[in-house]
């Protein structure tokens, strides 16, 4: 019996050693992830996985309760593996956590700071960059370093030297053009070729400059569109530049684009500027008539001008002209007429505004024909009934009587005009309008017959736009061919309504707007010319990453130009007072395969591995780890916003805004790549002072 109890003992002295040897082994080298089983003799089996990798920097946090948290949505990182690593991110839920946090993700990677953000499915290491390191430290005291300022057009039309590549003289602050070079006039046949080169503009080849220049595109036979850099650009990011190009299309959100349809308006509301107003004053010159010529020549004098003594004269000169001259000897092209007086205040017509005219008052003083009905006459014209008709002179005294909802014609024949106008808004010194003789149809759908468009018999005949029934009757009619007839060989549909200004695109050859939305967001050629961030993104890594290129590992960087909302973009009832909404915010995801740029995606490839941080990703983490007190772009497509497109760009504390894509000069660039997996640091903890080194010679 002895004897049993002193094997059992043994046996569990035994288990107690091994204990203690895991845990010492834990303590002693950092975070490990253990998997441990008792065999049949009550040893324990020991697999270790820890290895000193910045994806374990991350996983460790998470897993222990830390300032990170692994990633349980739909994920997808790789056009070459599929996923077999777990997600991680930073994150903070207590107060005081998230200023924690700025001092732990930072990094130096090939000569640059950067900003680790998450890992990615396939064991890797998704970071941002964070600016050029001062002695080996990513602290917000460094200084300016090299970056983009800008995309002027400039005169290229001269013999300069060019370079694939520069060098950049950090104590004097210049550049030179280096890798290989020629000296070349930009025209028509050497200025697609010379895309992509830097250059001095400069006859010497060894010349330096403070400003440098890339290549962005080809203008004309004189000038290229070129991307500057220079010394000045904020630490944290490379420089600033537009998204795009343009932004008057929806296919501008696109990392890459092609076919655009652009965005055209068609306004209903006009305004007629009735008089003008001005501040009177006792030391002004005035008279009761003004004389044109003799004897001044093409000129207006004051026939007899005088001056009122005080205030009290104010009400007096309602009929009079004066220049708001302090002088009696003025002479002008134009003279002023005042037509009503209120307090100070004067009324005004301007003559002599027109040149080639008569330069009477009768010319300016137009007539206006009103009432509450009209009878189309059939040939064009309009014939007012009831009338009542005023002089503009007339006009202060009895807008009121007019207002809204009102027949008017000006300088009628008989009561009759061609061009019938409908009041919507008077004002002492305006009148809105709608052109009657805007009698469109409007249509749910058409018909192609291979020459034109004819809208459905089911179309809709209005052309009182402010009318709230028609307003709501266009939300199942966005089809039109502006026209009385519904027939058309270029059809417009109608996408956003502003007040009373349709908003459309054109379209053609039998395309409907399912057509058009397809060519711009999601075909399978969508993604054939660079937008302008790319190009300087490409730009960027050539330079500085291409030697670093074989530790860097190919991610999908998602460019989500899915519809989240079509609103006005639906034909089949589609609410015009809304706007065209865009990608999934809550996924990692990326829904479409030509919005994933990989240089492994065929239909949305990359030249380099380099992207920008999407929405969905930057909105994992604190608002703090996102802020750099300067705003930047990432690469989610936020809305088309009536007539523009809008991209999320991060705010100066690390909120979320939008801007529109050809904002120039604005918005930072901060590019993204993606550590490979198992990726080795040799120092650090990952605050500013002491970041995580990473071995670029074993990792």
């Amino acid at each position: 019996m002895k004897r049993i109890v002193r094997k059992r003992q043994l046996f569990d002295k035994k288990i107690v050693l091994n204990i203690i040897l895991v845990l010492f082994m834990f303590l002693s080298i950092g975070y490990s992830t253990l998997s441990t089983s008792l065999n049949i003799n009550g040893n324990l089996n020991v697999k270790k996985y820890y290895e000193k990798t910045l994806y374990n920097v991350l996983a460790k946090e998470a897993e222990t309760g830390g300032l990170a948290k692994k990633y349980t949505g739909e994920h997808h990182d790789s056009f070459t593996e599929e996923p077999s690593k777990n997600i991680y991110y930073w994150s903070a839920s207590k107060n005081g956590e998230a200023d924690r946090l700025v001092e732990m993700n930072n990094v130096i990677f090939a000569e640059h700071c950067w900003q680790m953000l998450r890992t990615t499915d396939t064991g890797g290491v998704k970071m941002i960059y964070n600016g050029v390191p001062e002695n080996n430290k990513c602290l917000d005291t460094r200084e300016n370093h090299v970056g983009y300022a800008g995309r002027p057009t400039q005169n290229l039309a001269s013999s300069y030297w060019y370079g694939t590549d520069y060098t950049y003289d950090s104590s004097n602050k210049t550049f030179k053009i280096s890798g290989t070079t020629e000296e070349v006039t930009w025209n028509d046949t050497t200025g697609p070729g010379l895309i992509g080169k830097y250059t001095c503009k400069n006859p010497s080849i060894d010349a330096t400059c403070e400003t440098l220049y890339l290549v962005e595109s080809y203008k004309n036979t004189t000038d290229a569109i070129l991307i500057t850099l220079k010394s000045d650009s904020h630490y944290s990011q490379f420089g600033k530049l537009s998204f795009n190009k343009n932004s008057n299309s929806p296919a501008d959100v696109g990392y890459m684009y092609n076919t655009r349809y652009t965005y055209n308006s068609k306004q209903f509301t006009f305004t007629e500027e009735m008089l003008k107003t001005s501040t009177l004053s006792t030391s002004f010159w005035y008279s009761h008539n003004a004389v044109w010529g003799n004897p001044t020549g093409y000129r207006y004098n004051l026939d007899n001008p005088y001056q009122i003594a005080d205030e009290t004269g104010y009400p007096n000169l309602v009929g009079e002209y004066t220049f708001k001259s302090d002088s009696q000897t003025t002479v002008s092209y134009s003279v002023l007429y005042i037509a009503a007086v209120k307090d100070s205040t004067m009324y005004y017509i301007q003559l002599g505004t027109e040149s080639g005219t008569t330069h009477e008052l009768s010319y300016y003083n137009h007539t206006y024909t009103f009432g509450d009905t009209y009878t189309d006459n059939g040939n064009g014209t309009y014939t007012i009934n009831n009338p009542t008709t005023i002089n503009r002179s007339d006009w202060y005294t009895n807008y009121n009587n007019i207002g809204k909802g009102k027949y008017i014609c000006k300088n009628t024949t008989n009561n009759t005009c061609s061009e019938l106008w409908y009041t919507t808004e008077t004002t002492d010194t305006k009148m809105s309008y709608i052109l009657v003789n805007n009698n469109f149809k409007y249509a749910k759908g058409f018909t192609w017959d291979g020459n034109k468009y004819i809208l459905n018999n089911d179309s809709v005949t209005f052309w009182n736009i402010s009318d709230e029934t028609n307003k709501s009757s266009l939300n199942n009619a966005h089809y039109t061919c502006f026209n009385e007839t519904g027939a058309c060989e270029t059809i417009s549909y109608i996408y956003f309504l502003n007040g009373t200004t349709e908003l459309y695109i054109n379209l053609n050859e039998g395309k409907s707007v399912d057509d058009a939305l397809v060519e711009m967001l999601k075909a399978d050629d969508v993604n054939r010319y660079n937008s302008i961030i790319k190009s300087g993104v490409d730009a960027w890594y050539k330079h500085y990453m291409l030697d670093y290129d074989d530790k860097i590992e190919d991610t999908i960087y998602c460019n989500d130009r899915s519809i989240r909302t079509l609103n006005g973009w639906d034909p089949n009832g589609g609410n015009l007072l809304v706007e065209l909404y865009f990608g999934d915010p809550n996924s990692l995801l990326c829904n479409n395969s030509t919005d994933s740029f990989s240089i492994y995606n065929n239909k949305a490839k990359l030249v380099y591995k380099v992207g920008l941080m999407s929405f969905r990703e930057l909105n994992l983490l604190p608002k703090i780890l996102r802020g750099t007190r300067n705003r930047y772009w990432n690469a989610s497509p936020n809305r088309f916003y009536q007539g523009g497109v809008q991209i999320s760009v991060i705010n100066t504390d690390g909120s979320f805004h939008f801007s529109y894509a050809d904002t120039d000069g604005y918005n930072g660039i901060r590019p993204a790549i993606s550590l490979k997996p198992n990726t080795k640091y040799v120092d650090g903890d990952g605050s500013k002072a002491n970041p995580y080194i990473v071995d670029t010679n074993n990792s």
